[in-house]
């Protein structure tokens, strides 16, 4: 007999213990209720916003502004309004660019700018100051290019011109026009 006495009670402490952690188990339980968004409504809205990458070394390698940034529900694409964009190697910023709208794609790391773009590179102890002007322009942060089919206005240092489309590669520091080229050339040794 006592030594039921002593079964008991681990057996009821057990039993005590069990019943009691179903019921908080059951009182805590959240129900969810998933509730589809409107594909054609922004899932987010940003306003004055900014956002920061970091290269491997912890130096600033990207950073992107924009008056209102949205994402529509299951969408790659975060559209800006009024958006510019800095890239950077080794803490100093490459160029710039801005639009009045621009679409980034969250996985290839491309922007496309529209309406009134502008490409603006500082000068460097290699080359002189640089500006791009176009319709829309796409620029690749990777690969550290832009590129255009539209009509393009530019300047490089003192020399200017235009033509229907180009291709800029920032690591080869080279600027391809392929197409109805106009331009006025000065010596790029003479203008730094």
């Amino acid at each position: 007999m006592s030594r039921l006495r002593n079964l008991m009670f681990p057996l009821m402490l057990a039993l005590i213990l069990g019943g009691l952690s179903a019921w908080l188990g059951r009182i805590s339980e959240v129900k969810l209720e998933e509730v589809a968004l409107k594909a054609d409504e922004p899932q987010y809205l940003m306003t004055q916003m900014r956002g920061v990458r970091f290269a491997e070394d912890g130096s600033l390698g990207e950073s992107l502004s924009a008056e209102r940034a949205w994402q529509l529900p299951e969408k790659r694409y975060v559209h800006f309004q009024s958006p510019e964009l800095h890239l950077y190697q080794n803490g100093r910023q490459q160029y710039q660019v801005r639009s009045a709208q621009a679409r980034y794609d969250t996985e290839t790391r491309q922007v496309l700018f529209d309406h009134e773009v502008l490409l603006d590179k500082p000068a460097d102890g290699e080359r002189p100051a640089a500006q791009v002007s176009t319709a829309s322009l796409t620029v690749d942060t990777r690969a550290q290019t832009a590129y255009t089919d539209q009509a393009v206005n530019y300047r490089y240092g003192r020399s200017t011109g235009s033509a229907h489309g180009m291709r800029y590669d920032h690591k080869q520091g080279r600027l391809d026009l392929p197409a109805k080229v106009k331009a006025l050339i000065y010596d790029t040794d003479s203008q730094r």
